[in-house]
């Protein structure tokens, strides 16, 4: 799916590589994203909730909010042993398992990888 920049309007084709704000989980392309540094401004340009400093407390709020980005975001850094955390499939799984059931297909996806890896191909196809 492609997801339109909230500032400019443009397409985003490369989420992944879109900049996205950790208070509300919106992406802007990457055009956008220079005048938003760190450095630039201390509120959201699209929220107005104001920075803070680390991503780790932020996703694990967002995440304990119900927020399906947040809870796809952090199980990714359990999967993958990012942010300071221990990599922990289990935990990461039960994280992409509840943002999957909220309709994010990032979750979806990386969910049917887990699977894939356990050689539950079946599992694995639905969910890609």
């Amino acid at each position: 799916k492609v997801e339109d920049c909230p500032i400019c309007l443009d397409p985003i084709f490369d989420v992944l590589g879109a900049t996205m704000f950790l208070c509300c989980g919106k992406h802007t392309c990457k055009g956008c994203e220079e005048p938003f540094g760190a450095a630039a401004v201390s509120t959201c340009p699209l929220c107005r909730e104001s920075f803070h400093g680390e991503d780790l407390p932020i996703l694990r709020t967002k995440a304990a909010e119900g927020k399906a980005w947040a809870q796809c975001s952090l199980a990714s850094a359990y999967a993958n042993g990012e942010l300071g955390l221990p990599k922990d499939l289990r935990k990461a799984e039960s994280l992409y398992r509840k943002a999957a059931d909220q309709g994010c297909s990032k979750a979806q996806y990386d969910l049917g990888f887990i699977e894939e890896l356990r050689s539950n191909d079946s599992e694995a196809c639905q969910l890609f």
